[in-house]
Formats: C-alpha cells, structure tokens, sequence
C-alpha cells in the first residue's frame, strides 16, 4: 500500500472529511513530514519524509508518543502545544533544537486540529519542516492558513448538512428521523423523572381535493404556510414534525393532556381563521395523547392517531383526546398533572357535606369551560363559564374557611391566607382575559390546575382528619344520647 492509500485508507476509516485529506496531503509537495496523532498523543498515521527524517517504517511509528521519539524537554514542549490544539487553537507551531541520533536538528513543527463530521477534534495534525529549508517556511504558512479557512468552511458546511437531513426540505419542519432521536431523550424523562409528555397529530381536512383542483404546488403552499402558522403558536421546547403528506405531528415536553388538548384547540381555530391563498379556508383535524410511562412510541402514536381517525369521522375540524387517558398517581398527588376532565371519587371525599358538595361543583365548572373551550363556544358563553367558576371559587373558599375554623384546624389563618393569594391572582388573570390580552387556555390551566386540582385535590386534604375526627366524635354522642 502507498502513501496515498494509507491516507486515503485512514480518513475513510475515521471519517475524516475533506478538511483531514487537506490537512494530510498539502504539505507533501513542501517536502514537509506529516503526522496525525491520535488525542492520547500516540501517532496513527506518518508520511515518508516523517519515516525518514526518524529513520522509522510506518509499523514501527504506530502508537508511539513523544516521549519515544523526542528528548524530554522537547516532549514536554510538544506536550504543551497538543494541550493547545485541544482546547480549541487553530494553528500552533514550536521551534525545536535538539539532537537525533547524535546529530543536531533545528526544525518547525506546525499542529493542527484535524474534525470529524460533527465538528469535533478528531486527531491532532503536525506537519515538520526542517528550518534549514526556509524558501518553504512561508509556503508552510500560507498553507495552514489555507487549511484553517477550508476546515472553517467545511463546518459550516457540515452544520448545514445536517440541518438538511433532520428537516423537511419543503415546509421546514423536522422530518421523522430528528422526531425519533428528539423521542428518546423525552420518554426517558419521563420514565425516570415523571415528566409529563404530550403529542398532537394534525391532518388537513380534504387536502386531496386542494391537489386535484389547484395542483400540488398550490398545495404545497396551503402546507408551508399552515406549517408556519403552527410553529408561531408553539412554545420554544415544543416541536413540529412533518409526519408525511399533509400529516404533521407536535411533540410538547414537560405538557399534560389538558395543556397540549387546549394548545391543540388554539392550532385549530389559528388554521380556521387563516386565508390560504387561491384556496381560501382550509381547516385541520387533530388527535392528542399524553405517554404513559409503560408504553412504546408506538404504542402512544396509535392512541393518537386513533383520535384524529375519531376527528375525521366525527365532521372533521375538531380536537379529539386519545382513548385510555393516562392516569398518573393516587388523588392529590399527581393528580393535578394529568387534568382533562375531573371525575369525583369517593376517594375525594373530606366527610363534611358541604365542601364536598361544593368540590362536585367545581369539578363541574371546570369541566364545563373546557368543553366550552374544546369545542369552540361562542367567546361570550366561556366567558360566562369563566365568571361562574370563579364567583363558584370565591364562595367556597368562604365557607370552607368557615367550617375548618370551626373543626379546630391549627393552621386554618394560613389556609385562608392561600385563598386570598389564589383570588386575587383569579381576579387579575381574569381581568386581563376579558381585556383579550390573555388566553383562554392560560386562564383555564391556572384555574383547573392551580385552583382546582392542585389545591383542592391537595392543600385540602391536609384538614380532612379534623373534619373526619368531628364527624366521629359526632356520631358517638349520637349513639350515647340514643342509649
């Protein structure tokens, strides 16, 4: 094998790009050796002038440090300037004077990094030119500088590529491989953290019928600028996907159902206000599921794609959730994470009639403006709903003060203290909804899960002893009076 196949032999093996062969071959006509180095310091690969000048085969170069080829301070001094290729230099070079077999050596000795694809130091390059032969010095020079701008160039190059291959060339969205290497970061999250976990499919309702009567580079229009109004409306940590034709899904990290069921509500009246050119109104059907700890990727995609299959039956231009809702932990733990639509349970229950009662009307209010919200009710009916469930909150949070007072509860003032702080925080958020300067969705997650689920479910259940050892206390008098 030749020089030129041992170079050759050697980038393939290590993907070195275009920058590597550069950096390899260039100095050959300067009469200069050329090595690479692997990051522990042992030498890979030499050229024949860098044999010679050692008086070395290429066998006998492999794995050698400096320390086996230079006095010790020389070593150290190279030691040094591989320290600083390493930390990210562009270019260094040493003057080395020593002796070789008893003959002295004055020489240059220029280092270079030398990156693989995804731009990470690979090896470190060096390139020996005897100072004796100084008509090349200035050639070397130029030459490296010429490498550090083409290496420059070719990571750019390379950052370019592959933003090309982890998106979609027409709408820019992510294409299914970056989706896929994006999946496994977030359901191990999840698994391991708790971290909730959302997706949402959406699908153009009659999109063939756009092709058939406007052509497919209409279509191909109505797809690029629905893409963009989609990726306005998502958070920084969420992310759109082009699935396949006019398929597109939406991971959303760290959202529980009722979050990504709302976003996907807003995603379907955006797209149903939007003027399509030469189209005019399109609309989009949508499934949206949250992962369960327990499930494949696959598993969770076809609970999804099985609400917008439901979504397209039903009409079209709706929001459909995933059957089998995830449940996510016993009632006031993690129950305000996995809100959609509340359920009572016995389990719920503090014994005292009355705030019992009062929980049931909540949990009604509240399901009563999500479904308002999800199915796109007049904005005057869910702004009644809104004042309904917060007048609802108001009341309760009086009476409720009152009967915990009444039990004996030691930390009833600070209770109350939380209700003060939960209203005055309602009535703003409130204010600013009516203003049309807050989202519905905003409001209805502060509302359902702070107020509703996450204190109800939660901060209460902290006085049900007293208000169970009351009820107690309660039924033995009855029963000695009775005797």
């Amino acid at each position: 094998m030749n020089e030129n196949d041992l170079i050759y032999s050697f980038a393939k093996a290590h993907m070195i790009r275009a920058s590597g062969l550069i950096a390899l071959m260039m100095p050959q006509t300067l009469g200069a050796g050329v090595a690479v180095k692997a990051m522990d310091g042992r030498y890979m690969l030499v050229n024949q002038i860098m044999q010679t000048f050692f008086n070395k085969t290429v066998e006998q170069f492999t794995s050698l440090t400096n320390a086996d080829l230079f006095p010790s301070e020389v070593a150290a001094q190279l030691q040094q300037s591989d320290r600083q290729i390493s930390d990210g230099a562009a270019t260094c070079s040493d003057q080395l004077d020593f002796l070789l077999d008893g003959k002295p050596v004055q020489c240059l000795w220029f280092k270079f990094p030398v990156h693989g694809p995804d731009g990470q130091i690979l090896f470190i390059g060096a390139a020996m030119l005897d100072t004796l032969r100084t008509g090349n010095i200035e050639k070397m020079q130029k030459s490296l500088e010429h490498l550090q701008n083409t290496n420059q160039e070719l990571q750019k190059s390379l950052v370019e590529l592959s933003q090309m291959a982890s998106t979609d060339k027409l709408t820019g969205a992510w294409n299914r491989r970056r989706l896929e290497e994006a999946l496994l970061k977030e359901m191990d999250r999840l698994k391991r953290y708790d971290h909730p976990l959302s997706m949402l499919i959406l699908d153009i309702d009659f999109f063939k019928k756009v092709n058939d009567d406007c052509g497919h580079s209409v279509g191909d229009q109505v797809l690029v600028k629905m893409a963009s109004v989609v990726q306005s409306s998502l958070r920084a940590s969420d992310s759109l996907t082009r699935w396949g034709g006019e398929e597109f899904v939406v991971l959303c990290p760290d959202t529980t159902l009722s979050t990504v069921a709302l976003l996907a509500e807003r995603l379907r009246a955006s797209i149903a206000k939007t003027v399509f050119p030469d189209v005019g109104q399109v609309t989009i059907s949508l499934g949206v599921a949250e992962c369960r700890a327990d499930e494949t990727w696959e598993d969770w995609f076809k609970r999804a794609d099985a609400a917008l299959y439901r979504a397209k039956a039903g009409g079209r231009n709706q929001v459909q959730l995933a059957p089998e809702t995830p449940q996510r932990g016993a009632a006031g733990g993690n129950v305000a994470t996995n809100f959609v639509r509340l359920s009572w349970h016995a389990a719920y229950e503090s014994g005292n009639p009355v705030i019992d009662d009062q929980h049931r009307g909540l949990f009604t209010d509240a399901n009563q403006l999500l479904g308002a919200v999800l199915s796109g009710r007049p904005e005057a009916e869910v702004a009644a709903l809104v004042n309904t469930l917060v007048k609802d909150v108001v009341q309760h949070f009086k009476d409720e003060e009152v009967i915990i007072r009444a039990a004996g509860y030691p930390r009833a003032d600070e209770h109350a203290a939380i209700h003060g702080k939960l209203v005055d925080k309602a009535v703003v958020l409130v204010k600013h909804f009516h203003d049309g300067t807050l989202a519905t969705g905003e409001l209805f997650q502060f509302l359902a899960h702070d107020v509703v689920a996450r204190h109800i479910l939660g901060a209460d259940r902290e006085f049900f002893a007293y208000l169970q050892s009351n009820i107690n206390q309660a039924t033995v008098a009855a029963k000695r009076e009775k005797n």
